[in-house]
């Protein structure tokens, strides 16, 4: 009996159309699961640790407050079929709502030399004629931000030529770099990224961000119980079992892949290791935000 009974609820509309609307929601989860800490590293220049920090603080909660607020709600006014699935379109319209914005909330690509900035000569971030004496390995990844407000990859492709150091050994800034422009014939940058330079746009992507993930969230319980009302008695374990095996199929499996690819085409400079690409050194992030926050759209679309 088991074909007989999958068939019975994979053409039962309700059941199917629901839990379709969940794998779009399941798969939106998975991106900003797997790539939220990445891109907001990448956005608004923030340190891994703080961005998983922010994702745990804010974005979870949110969830869970929109999960209680859904369950909350169904019970209150004891809610009958067609209001749970009002409830679900109504929450996910006004979920679209608030992440549209989302999509121009960002940062521009900072200035990287031979990368994204070039001199006049137009040559690559290794081989500009301020640093040809310098001879730097192309694997050389080290980046300093010149006072130029321009970044390199290496303090040798800034074609920096002395350090000054800190009283317990670091480095305070490499001087005398022949690429970065004065004061002076020759200027001075400091160690690590210069940054996108626009974290007062941090605050408001997170608010909106977190008020989407609640007003998606409130669709949750209504959705779950649109299935468990609407099959018949007898085949609601059996019908939770092929729901739950759907959104790993396809949702979890494929969605943090889709994102990666699509991520990894707004790649602007790889690491090469063994002659194969490794980890992306430098991102377009306009091009990042538009392709991974279009992807959560996309799915958000397709649940509403």
């Amino acid at each position: 009996g088991f074909p007989v009974v999958l068939l019975r609820n994979l053409r039962h509309p309700v059941y199917l159309l629901v839990v379709l609307a969940q794998v779009n929601i399941s798969a939106m989860v998975a991106g900003l699961a797997t790539f939220m800490g990445k891109f907001l590293e990448r956005q608004f220049s923030l340190t891994a640790s703080l961005a998983n920090m922010i994702i745990g603080a804010v974005n979870i909660p949110g969830a869970m407050v929109g999960i209680v607020v859904g369950g909350a709600i169904l019970k209150r006014f004891q809610m009958s079929l067609r209001q749970c699935s009002a409830l679900c379109v109504l929450g996910m319209l006004l979920c679209l709502l608030a992440a549209f914005p989302l999509l121009f909330l960002g940062c521009p690509t900072q200035k990287v030399a031979g990368v994204t900035h070039w001199d006049s000569s137009g040559f690559g971030h290794h081989d500009m004629a301020c640093n040809t004496h310098c001879h730097c390995p192309e694997s050389g990844f080290n980046p300093v931000c010149g006072s130029d407000g321009v970044e390199y990859t290496s303090p040798c492709s800034a074609g920096c030529s002395s350090l000054s150091l800190r009283p317990d050994g670091s480095v305070l800034n490499y001087t005398g770099c022949s690429c970065v422009w004065g004061p002076g014939p020759a200027g001075w940058a400091r160690p690590g990224s210069c940054g996108t330079a626009c974290s007062h746009l941090f605050v408001p992507f997170v608010v909106l961000s977190c008020l989407a993930g609640i007003l998606a969230s409130t669709s949750h319980t209504p959705s779950f119980m649109l299935i468990l009302r609407s099959i018949q008695p007898e085949d609601k374990s059996f019908a939770v079992g092929i729901q739950f095996m759907l959104l790993r199929v396809l949702a979890w499996m494929p969605g943090p892949v889709l994102y990666g690819s699509a991520i990894d085409t707004s790649c602007l400079l790889w690491e090469r290791r063994c002659e194969r690409r490794a980890a992306c050194r430098y991102y377009d992030n306009s091009l990042f935000r538009h392709r991974y926050l279009g992807l959560q759209f996309f799915f958000e679309v397709g649940a509403f």
